[in-house]
């Protein structure tokens, strides 16, 4: 897990849109999908649920999200 994939992560849960993230943070659709892939991948747990083209946060997500907010906050203040 870096820096990189808890941003993503919480922009993704944000706008609940890989598009719209990635052109938030000025990256490609498939940066997106690969970055949640991979913190996927570290956890050994899904984050959401693929329903067509949407993301649905699992509750694992919802915790995820409020702690990678309190380590995300704690580095912009850095």
């Amino acid at each position: 897990m870096n820096f990189t994939q808890l941003t993503v992560f919480r922009e993704v849960m944000e706008s609940g849109s890989i598009s719209q993230t990635a052109k938030k943070l000025g990256r490609t659709q498939p940066a997106i999908s690969l970055a949640i892939r991979n913190l996927e991948r570290s956890l050994g747990l899904s984050l959401f649920e693929r329903r067509g083209r949407r993301l649905v946060p699992v509750p694992e997500a919802q915790y995820l999200l409020a702690e990678a907010t309190m380590v995300l906050d704690r580095l912009s203040t850095v």
